[in-house]
């Protein structure tokens, strides 16, 4: 790995943490103060045009950068410290990671100024920063070192070791997506809270102490000092964390204190990760227990109004809302929609009023349903129709659709259409303006069983409408009076 370029021969700074109303022009006159500032960049959002936080600085000289960076670092501006660095043009360098350490269980007190004071002992400090929420100190920060061998000598030197009364931990920093995911029962951390200001950290360490050797336990605290009431607890072992969840969960610590909440420590995208699937699924329930409880009700009299609505259905539960929808001239449309506080209260509602009589109209009472899921629902049922019926007209090739059928002049048979099957032509099922339907010899192969007798007896005419073995050759016979109805043919072949 090359040499990096020393901090003193360069003379522009990176700026951030900066207050979000910061303007260029104020930034630069806070600079100028203390030396001159060749220019100045405010990066801002493409889209918004707000400020992202951090800016660049120009000099005339490293040496007015290196005064700079000496003067104004974690200085405040508009109440927000600024943290000042050697701004560094390689990526490569500021992503790699090199020289980075991670700290954490960090004192409320210790800000970026004091941790850097701590850690630059041991070489050159590029950037130092202490995480905040608030205003808050969350308890951990990242160090950066110019040198990997002077972070290696910050960690070795340090970790483990107490700063304010608490034992700092410190590591090299990883990136999120370089991390390797837990395994299971590597996770010793127990998250610890609804316990009184009273409880110190030596009493919650004696306290889960009992189920195991407790490596640290830690209070959060505000600004001021006093305890929030949560805090963590860390086992050496996963056996001692899970035996202290189960005793200590539910107990009482403390005075003042309520019931003890002791689980498994999460890290903030996964408790939010939680939340949300937790609010989706209350959220999925609310809304089908809505659905449920909401029923549509149609041919209403056009005198019902909305009180009037409400005042019927009240009596088989608590009517969170009764409305009759209108025209824009005020005159009812003749249906609407009432909601019950539960499901049971609408279905009992719906049981005993669909049907019933109000105001001289029999009233339709059903569930309410979204238009979407209405036009879904009824499209489905009219594709189920569509193949039905193309599946009956291949199996049955002298079935039609009643508007094919072409019908002469009143009183005679309908004009019967050839079909094709094996390659010979056979007519359509010829009917009398009686709706009477004649078989021809052909069709007797596509008879159910119970159709089979009726075919027997029938007389069967050709299409010249002389009756089959008859010796008269003159004119044509009349359709036979045991010939049956088109509809008593037709819906027996669907049960085939």
């Amino acid at each position: 790995m090359g040499a990096m370029t020393s901090p003193s021969q360069k003379a522009s700074l990176y700026v951030g943490d900066l207050h979000p109303d910061i303007s260029a022009t104020e930034l630069r006159e806070a600079f100028a103060r203390i030396v001159p500032v060749a220019s100045v960049r405010l990066c801002r959002d493409k889209l918004s045009g707000k400020s992202l936080q951090y800016a660049y600085l120009n000099f005339f000289s490293p040496s007015d950068a290196s005064k700079a960076l000496a003067c104004l670092n974690y200085t405040s501006l508009n109440g927000k410290p600024m943290r000042i660095m050697y701004m560094q043009r390689n990526p490569i360098t500021r992503k790699s990671g090199v020289g980075n350490l991670f700290v954490k269980n960090l004192h409320y007190s210790i800000g970026s100024a004091r941790l850097q004071s701590i850690f630059c002992r041991f070489g050159t400090v590029l950037s130092c920063k202490v995480a905040e929420e608030g205003g808050r100190n969350k308890g951990f920060g990242f160090v950066q070192f110019e040198a990997e061998e002077s972070a290696k000598a910050a960690l070795d030197a340090l970790n483990e070791t107490t700063i304010e009364g608490k034992n700092i931990c410190i590591s090299k920093f990883l990136k999120k997506s370089d991390r390797k995911p837990a395994k299971e029962g590597s996770k010793y951390n127990l998250y610890v809270k609804n316990f009184g200001e009273d409880v110190t950290e030596d009493l919650l360490r004696e306290k889960f102490s009992e189920h195991g050797e407790v490596y640290n336990a830690v209070i959060m605290k505000n600004s001021e000092g006093k305890s929030r009431g949560f805090g963590f607890v860390s086992f050496y072992s996963p056996e001692s964390a899970k035996k202290a969840e189960k005793s200590l969960n539910g107990a009482l610590l403390g005075l003042g204190s309520k019931n003890l909440f002791v689980g498994k420590a999460q890290k903030k995208d996964e408790r939010q990760l939680l939340l949300k699937l937790k609010h989706d699924q209350m959220l999925s329930h609310k809304n089908e227990n809505m659905k449920a409880s909401n029923l549509y009700v149609k041919n209403l009299d056009l005198s019902i109004d909305d009180s009037k609505l409400r005042e019927h259905f009240s009596v088989f539960g608590e009517v969170v809302s009764a409305k009759v929808m209108c025209f824009d001239n005020g005159a009812s449309k003749g249906f609407g929609f009432v909601s019950f506080s539960t499901p049971e209260e609408a279905n009992k509602a719906l049981g005993v009023l669909h049907g019933s009589i109000f105001k001289g109209r029999y009233l339709y009472v059903a569930i309410a349903q979204r238009k979407e899921d209405r036009q879904k629902i009824l499209q489905h049922h009219f594709a189920q129709i569509l193949q039905r019926d193309s599946q009956f007209s291949h199996r049955f090739p002298n079935y039609f659709p009643s508007n094919t059928i072409s019908q002469s002049k009143p009183g005679q048979p309908y004009e019967p259409r050839p079909y094709m099957i094996d390659g010979q032509a056979y007519p359509y099922l010829p009917m009398d303006h009686k709706g009477l339907l004649h078989f021809p010899p052909a069709y007797g192969t596509y008879l159910l069983p119970q159709q089979q007798k009726v075919y027997n007896n029938n007389k069967v005419y050709k299409r010249t409408g002389a009756p089959t073995g008859s010796t008269s050759s003159k004119g044509s016979a009349a359709p036979s009076k045991s010939s049956m109805r088109f509809v008593d043919y037709l819906y027996p072949f669907g049960q085939i």
